[in-house]
């Protein structure tokens, strides 16, 4: 867990998290060797707590890696549409979700995903940057699930919240970039933010604030993991 939290705070929280089965701890230990980012195992417990809590229908991910969130929500019942670039992860992720018994259907055209509920937690991979497929998909959607390239965040939720559900939630990972998003926040000195602490958290300092305040959108930053925002769609505005 990164230091955004006092250690001992970290430590306890850390054995908190929920215990892995025999498919997740597979998964965090190929995360682990490769250096896959992957949500944190509390974070992707949020997201399947927030499935079941709100009998989500439809899943939108921005990033599939190797399918962990992916895995947590789909056990659930949610059917999860979920965008991912590298073809290897997309291999790998389809490897594990199809050995938990879940069905995986992987596709470069976004209009062959149909918008109807199965009601059994499948899976459609959409091959291909999230801001050339998403606007091709047809809504409406439960939930939305934001973990790819941070400095386009602001865009995934431009382009996600017209196909949210009004009462449907947004989960966004890693806000606070291992404390550097605030550091960069309380800086008065230094000029170029981006130059000094990366064009990342440039970005995310700036998401952040239009999460919180946005019209469409009652939303929290949480501490948990390396920053997790929350957000419960309050209008059918954009």
């Amino acid at each position: 867990m990164p230091d955004i939290l006092t250690d001992v705070t970290s430590e306890y929280l850390a054995s908190m998290e929920p215990s892995a089965d025999d498919r997740v701890a597979e998964m965090e230990a190929h995360a682990a060797e490769d250096g896959i980012p992957i949500a944190s195992r509390s974070v992707a417990t949020l997201q399947a707590i927030l499935a079941r809590g709100t009998d989500a229908d439809r899943a939108l991910e921005f990033g599939t890696a190797i399918g962990y969130s992916t895995l947590h929500v789909a056990r659930t019942g949610t059917d999860v549409v979920t965008t991912e670039v590298d073809g290897e992860r997309i291999d790998a992720a389809v490897d594990y979700l199809e050995r938990d018994g879940i069905d995986v259907t992987v596709t470069d055209d976004p209009a062959t995903v149909d918008a109807e509920p199965t009601g059994d937690g499948t899976v459609f991979i959409v091959e291909g940057p999230a801001l050339e497929t998403v606007p091709r998909l047809d809504g409406p959607f439960d939930l939305v699930f934001l973990d790819a390239i941070k400095s386009e965040y602001e865009e995934y939720l431009a382009e996600s919240l017209p196909l949210l559900t009004a009462g449907g939630m947004v989960v966004a990972d890693n806000l606070l970039r291992g404390g550097r998003v605030a550091a960069a926040a309380a800086d008065t000195e230094t000029e170029d933010i981006e130059a000094e602490y990366g064009s990342s958290v440039a970005a995310l300092r700036e998401f952040n604030e239009v999460f919180v305040d946005h019209d469409a959108l009652e939303a929290v930053i949480t501490p948990q993991g390396d920053g997790t925002g929350v957000a419960v769609k309050t209008s059918d505005a954009p």
